[in-house]
C-alpha cells in the first residue's frame, strides 16, 4: 500500500507540474473573458462575471492574478484564472480515489480508474482552462467523498459545509452534492440532519452574503439572474427546447463519446456499458449509489445545458472511467492494468500536443487581435473594426491594443453596422473579425473583401474546447464595396432566416441594395424564387425611377440581368439605394437569393436553371446548393478568359463510384473530372466561347439521386453534386 501511495504521490506531482508549465497565455471562452472582467471589476449586472456570479472563484482569482502580476509573470489575467484549474485538477484526484475505494472496496480498481480519469482528454484539458469547471468539480467531489463517510459526524458536517461553499464556485455543483447529502441524511439521526442542513446553509452564506452586498442587494441580483436565465433558455440549444431524434443522438454523443475523443470514446462507452451490468450484478448498492449521485446531473446536463459545450460533461467522466475499468477487472492476467495504461496512453498521445498548442498559441480570436495590432503598427491603415457579436466580449478585453474603434451591432444583424458605416463614411477601410460559420458577409460585394488570415484551434475541438465561444475566426480586410444589401434579402439560409423572422421581403417592403457611384454602365444580377401560386411582377428602381420590371411565373425560379445607365448612379461619394419590390401585394411572397452589380470588365456569374435553393446545416457547418444532373451558369463575357472555381462535397457520400462531371460551353467540353473526395476545381473559360454562348456554361454529372425515392412521393428533386461555392475571376 505504501508503494502505491508513493507512486500515486509522484504521479500527482508530475500531473501538477505538467499543468502549471502549460497555463495558457490568452483567455478563450466567453465565460473566461467574463471571469477576467470580473477579476478586474466585479459587477454581475454587467456580466463581470455572468450570473450567478461565482464569487468564490472570482475572489480566488483576484488573489492569484495579483500575485502573478506582482512577481512579473506574463499573461497574469488568464494564468491567474487557470492556475486554480491546475491545482483543482490535482486536488480532485485523491478525492476520486477515495470515492472509488468506498464504492466497492476494490483498491486496484480504484487506483487504475483514477489514472484513466487523470489522463482522459476532457479532465486533463479542463485542468488548464481559465474557467471554474475544474475547481467546482474538485470541491464537489471532495464534498461527496466526505459526506460518504457519514459514520463520522465531523466528516458529514465538513462535507455539507463544503457542498454549500462549492455552489459559490460553480452553481451546478449542487446537482452533484445534494443527492449525496440527501442519501447521508436518510441514514443519519435527527440531530445530524439538522446539523448537516445548518452546515450546508453556512457554506452558502459564506459567499451569498458578500455576493448580495457586492451586487447592490437581492433585488438587483435577482434581476440580473433572471435576465441570464432568459438568455439561456432563448439562445442556447438544449434538449428541453429541441428534442428531435437527431438532437438526442447529438446530445448523447457530445456527453459520453466526445469527452474521450471519437474512437476512444466509443470504446470507453462500450466498456462502460458492460461494466455497468457487472457492477449492478455483483454490487447493487454501489450501482444504486452511482445512479443516485450522477443520474440527476446527467439528466440536468442533457436537458438544460448546451451539450456541444463538452466541458459541461466533466462530472460524468469519472463514472465512465470506473465502469469501463470494472468491465475488464475480472479478466485473467493483468488485463486491468494493461487496459488502464493503454487508454491513458492513447488519451495522452493527442491530449499533450493539444495542451502544448493551447499554451503557446492561445485562442484564435486573441491571436487575430494581436496580429491586427502588429499590422497597424506596421503602417497598414484602418478606420474601424467590425465583428460578429460573439467576438464582442473579446474585443472589450482586447480594447487597449486594438488599432481602431470597434463597430457593434445586434447579434444576427451585424452586417447592418457595416451598411450604416459605409453610408456615412463611404471611403472607410474596415477590418472584420468573422465567425467562419456565419454567412452574412455574402451581403457585400465579395471583391471588396480579402481574407487576411484564418485562425483555427490547432487540434480537434470537441474533447478539449468543444462549444467554446468565440471559436475559430477569420480576419477580413474590407474596402468600400461596389454594393451592399440592407434588410429583406435571402442570399444565404442564415440571412433568409432573419428576413423571415422580421417578416420582411420585397413583397412586404422594398429590399434595398446600396450601390456605389459608378461613372460607367453597371450590370445588375437579381435572382430568387416566387414562393406563391400566382404570378408576380418585380420592379427595381433608383430614386430617379424604375430601371427594370419583369414578371415571374408561379413557384418559379428566376434570374434576371439588367443595366443601369452610365451616370445614373451619380457622381458623389454617397451610396445610392436600388429598391427591389413586388408590385403584386404582400400575399405573394418572393425570396431574393442572388445579387451582383458591377461595371464593365468585371467577371460575374449567376446560378441559372438546374440549381436548388441555398441550404445550411448547423451541425456540418456548411452552406451549399445542390445541382441537378445538368445545371447552367451564366458567366459574364469580359473579353478575356475567365477562371471558374467550383468547390463541393465528395459525391461518394451518396454514390458507390465517382460520377463523371463535364463542363461545357455550347458544344465544346472545356473540362472534366471524376471527384472521389471533397473537391475544388479551377477551369479556364475561353473568351471566344463565352461570347458566342452569351455566357451560358453547363455542368453535367453522370449520376444523380431522388431523395424521396422513385415512387413519386416525398422529395422528387434530382440531386447530383452538393456545391459549397462557385466564384469567377
Amino acid at each position: 500500500m505504501s508503494r502505491h501511495r508513493s507512486a500515486g504521490f509522484a504521479l500527482l506531482l508530475i500531473y501538477l507540474a505538467a499543468h502549471l508549465a502549460l497555463l495558457p497565455r490568452t483567455l478563450e471562452d466567453l465565460d473566461s473573458i467574463n471571469f477576467a472582467l470580473g477579476v478586474r471589476q466585479f459587477d454581475v449586472a454587467r456580466h463581470q462575471p455572468h450570473p450567478p456570479g461565482y464569487p468564490v472563484y472570482i475572489a480566488a482569482a483576484k488573489a492569484s492574478t495579483a500575485t502573478l502580476r506582482f512577481v512579473g509573470f506574463e499573461s497574469a489575467a488568464p494564468r491567474g484564472l487557470a492556475i486554480w484549474s491546475a491545482l483543482a485538477g490535482a486536488a480532485a484526484l485523491p478525492a476520486l480515489l477515495l470515492f472509488f475505494r468506498r464504492l466497492e472496496g476494490r483498491d486496484s480498481l480504484a487506483w487504475w480508474s483514477t489514472l484513466v480519469v487523470a489522463a482522459s482528454p476532457l479532465f486533463w484539458f479542463s485542468a488548464l482552462r481559465p474557467l471554474s469547471d475544474m475547481l467546482g468539480f474538485a470541491a464537489a467531489i471532495w464534498a461527496v467523498a466526505l459526506i460518504g463517510d457519514a459514520k463520522q459526524r465531523r466528516m458529514l458536517l465538513a462535507g455539507a459545509l463544503l457542498a454549500g461553499f462549492a455552489v459559490g464556485i460553480r452553481s451546478q455543483t449542487a446537482v452533484l452534492t445534494l443527492p449525496m447529502l440527501a442519501i447521508a441524511m436518510v441514514r443519519a439521526d435527527g440531530r445530524q440532519r439538522i446539523a448537516s442542513l445548518g452546515a450546508f446553509a453556512a457554506g452558502v452564506l459564506l459567499w451569498g452574503v458578500p455576493l448580495m452586498i457586492a451586487s447592490g442587494g437581492p433585488a438587483s441580483y435577482l434581476e440580473s439572474l433572471g435576465a441570464q436565465a432568459g438568455e439561456d433558455f432563448s439562445g442556447v440549444l438544449m434538449l428541453w427546447s429541441a428534442h428531435s431524434r437527431r438532437d438526442i443522438v447529438y446530445a448523447l454523443v457530445n456527453t459520453f463519446v466526445w469527452p474521450w475523443d471519437w474512437w476512444l470514446g466509443l470504446a470507453v462507452c462500450a466498456l462502460a456499458a458492460a461494466g455497468a451490468a457487472r457492477v449492478a450484478w455483483r454490487a447493487p448498492r454501489a450501482a444504486l449509489t452511482l445512479v443516485a449521485l450522477f443520474a440527476p446531473y446527467a439528466i440536468f446536463h442533457l436537458l438544460f445545458q448546451e451539450t456541444a459545450t463538452t466541458r459541461y460533461a466533466l462530472p460524468l467522466v469519472p463514472v465512465a472511467a470506473y465502469l469501463a475499468m470494472a468491465a475488464v477487472e475480472g479478466l485473467p492476467g493483468r488485463v486491468l492494468q494493461v487496459a488502464a495504461i493503454g487508454i491513458s496512453m492513447i488519451s495522452l498521445v493527442q491530449t499533450v500536443p493539444a495542451s502544448i498548442s493551447y499554451a503557446h498559441e492561445g485562442a484564435p480570436v486573441f491571436r487575430a487581435f494581436d496580429d491586427m495590432a502588429a499590422t497597424a503598427h506596421g503602417g497598414d491603415p484602418v478606420n474601424a473594426i467590425a465583428l460578429h457579436a460573439q467576438m464582442r466580449r473579446a474585443s472589450e478585453w482586447a480594447a487597449p491594443i486594438l488599432p481602431a474603434r470597434v463597430v457593434r451591432a445586434p447579434h444576427g444583424r451585424e452586417w447592418l453596422a457595416l451598411v450604416a458605416l459605409w453610408k456615412t463614411e463611404p471611403s472607410a477601410r474596415v477590418w472584420f473579425v468573422a465567425d467562419p460559420d456565419r454567412t452574412d458577409l455574402a451581403l457585400f460585394d465579395p471583391r471588396a473583401r480579402d481574407l487576411a488570415r484564418g485562425y483555427r484551434w490547432e487540434f480537434v475541438e470537441p474533447p478539449f474546447v468543444g462549444g467554446a465561444r468565440p471559436g475559430n475566426v477569420d480576419w477580413y480586410r474590407m474596402s468600400p464595396p461596389n454594393w451592399m444589401l440592407d434588410r429583406g434579402w435571402a442570399l444565404t439560409p442564415e440571412v433568409g432566416g432573419v428576413t423571415a423572422r422580421e417578416q420582411l421581403g420585397p413583397h412586404i417592403a422594398a429590399s434595398v441594395a446600396w450601390l456605389r457611384p459608378q461613372p460607367e454602365e453597371t450590370t445588375v444580377i437579381l435572382g430568387g424564387r416566387n414562393l406563391s401560386d400566382r404570378p408576380v411582377t418585380m420592379a427595381a428602381g433608383l430614386p430617379a425611377g424604375v430601371v427594370a420590371r419583369f414578371p415571374i411565373e408561379p413557384h418559379a425560379f428566376f434570374v434576371r440581368r439588367f443595366p443601369i445607365a452610365a451616370g445614373a448612379l451619380g457622381g458623389g461619394p454617397a451610396y445610392m439605394p436600388l429598391e427591389v419590390k413586388s408590385e403584386s401585394g404582400n400575399a405573394l411572397p418572393v425570396s431574393l437569393e442572388q445579387f451582383d452589380a458591377q461595371p464593365p470588365g468585371v467577371p460575374m456569374f449567376a446560378y441559372d436553371t438546374g440549381w436548388q435553393e441555398p441550404e445550411f446545416n448547423r451541425l456540418e457547418r456548411h452552406s451549399w446548393r445542390w445541382m441537378s444532373e445538368k445545371s447552367d451558369l451564366w458567366v459574364r463575357p469580359v473579353g478575356r478568359p475567365v477562371t471558374l472555381h467550383i468547390a463541393g462535397e465528395s459525391p461518394l457520400r451518396y454514390f458507390g463510384a465517382p460520377p463523371h462531371v463535364r463542363v461545357t460551353i455550347g458544344d465544346r467540353e472545356i473540362g472534366a473530372f471524376d471527384p472521389s473526395s471533397d473537391f475544388d476545381q479551377a477551369l479556364t473559360l475561353p473568351a471566344d466561347l463565352l461570347e458566342k454562348a452569351n455566357g451560358r456554361v453547363t455542368i453535367e454529372s453522370s449520376k444523380f439521386f431522388v431523395p424521396g425515392g422513385a415512387g413519386g412521393g416525398g422529395d422528387q428533386r434530382h440531386l447530383s453534386l452538393r456545391i459549397y461555392g462557385i466564384s469567377v475571376e
